[in-house]
């Protein structure tokens, strides 16, 4: 049985003894000495501060790894990433490296990644050192060829060349389609309504989030510099905000982070990638703004594909949550990477967040009527 685990910096020994075969034998790296441990070591450190780096285990050996890289390195790139594989020699064609991957390829998913690159060695004419097998591999995995370099690589007395392969894991969203702007005081009441249209009887009959969000702009732990809404031909479509909030750690110390929403888009533009465009933008520029994470609850299967993850994943505990109950609706997602580094605690909801519903019954009357429906799938 292959079990899939993050690697660890003290895998680095035995991730490069695989590589060492790939140096010394083969042309499949163009790499002429290998590494030193330290400088190996110091690779998967630069590495693991941002992407996925895993390893594939079998009967308690590490018998495989892969990890992904920024590509080209701009700025403009950063839904775009290189993906490095390699397997011990002794397991080539077992199926490992698809098994990896996979593997990979769900956690770049879950980054928002959209394009995978491969950069491959490849031979002008299949020798003892290189042969087609790694462009083969990539290209029953869904990778396609994108470009072709002549004679770029030098190894062992003969010259090689080098292709890029390209595969597409994600939606396109075309930013010429929308703007995202801050909100301003003549906009507050189009955002309330839309909020009350996008959760009207999800979570409960009727909704509260349009008063919610009234209240919270005037919390003191509203950001106003965090306050979005998203335009398309001119009318607003959705919105979303952040509230400071902390974590109770363990060790006794008070851990700042961000919680966000309510976020919305309206109805007849769901799941047509708006959401995702709006929360990507907003959480850029919260991390443009030096804060380390944001926990908030949200459903994993679309959080997940914006880089959040479940909070028990870091040791962070919902607060008022019985042991053992079930936290996957808790998740998280690091602005920094590392923030959270040797942070265990609970996580404080702000108070802002919590009304009344006699308060919300009397905001509601000021907007159109509309009918309470108790439906399945209603969290209240």
């Amino acid at each position: 049985m292959t079990e899939i685990r993050k690697a660890a910096l003290s895998d680095a020994a035995r991730l490069l003894e695989i590589y060492d075969y790939y140096v010394k034998n083969t042309a499949v790296t163009f790499e002429y000495d290998t590494p030193s441990l330290e400088e190996f070591t110091a690779r998967m450190k630069r590495t693991l501060e941002r992407y996925p780096y895993i390893v594939a285990v079998r009967d308690g050996k590490i018998e495989g790894y892969a990890y992904a890289g920024p590509f080209v390195g701009r700025a403009a790139y950063f839904r775009s990433c290189e993906t490095t594989i390699y397997v011990d020699r002794s397991v080539l064609r077992s199926g490992l490296g698809r098994v990896l991957y996979e593997a990979l390829e769900a956690e770049l998913k879950k980054m928002g990644i959209t394009n995978l690159y491969a950069c491959i060695g490849y031979p002008v004419a299949s020798d003892e050192f290189l042969t087609t097998n790694s462009a083969d591999f990539h290209a029953h995995f869904g990778y396609s060829k994108a470009g072709h370099f002549h004679k770029c690589g030098y190894k062992f007395g003969r010259w090689y060349d080098m292709i890029w392969m390209e595969k597409i894991i994600g939606e396109h969203m075309e930013q010429k389609n929308f703007t995202i702007r801050h909100e301003e005081k003549e906009d507050y009441r189009a955002v309330e309504n839309l909020i009350r249209e996008s959760f009207w009887n999800v979570y409960r009959p009727g909704c509260s989030e349009h008063y919610v969000m009234h209240v919270l702009r005037n919390d003191p732990a509203f950001i106003d510099e965090l306050d979005f809404v998203m335009e398309k031909d001119g009318e607003l479509i959705g919105q979303n905000m952040f509230m400071k909030t902390v974590i109770d750690a363990d060790d006794g110390r008070t851990v700042d982070v961000l919680t966000m929403g309510p976020i919305c888009i309206a109805p007849e533009l769901k799941r047509k990638g708006y959401g995702k465009a709006l929360l990507d933008y907003s959480l850029e520029k919260a991390a443009e703004l030096g804060f380390g994470a944001v926990l908030f609850e949200g459903n994993i299967g679309f959080y997940g594909k914006c880089g959040f993850n479940y909070a028990s994943e870091f040791g962070i505990r919902y607060h008022d949550l019985p042991e053992g109950a079930d936290a996957s609706f808790f998740l998280c997602r690091e602005l920094q990477p590392g923030y959270l580094n040797g942070v265990t605690g609970v996580y404080r909801t702000p108070a802002g967040y919590y009304v009344d519903d006699a308060d919300v019954e009397e905001f509601d009357k000021s907007f159109p009527p509309k009918q309470k429906l108790k439906l399945p799938g209603q969290l209240f």
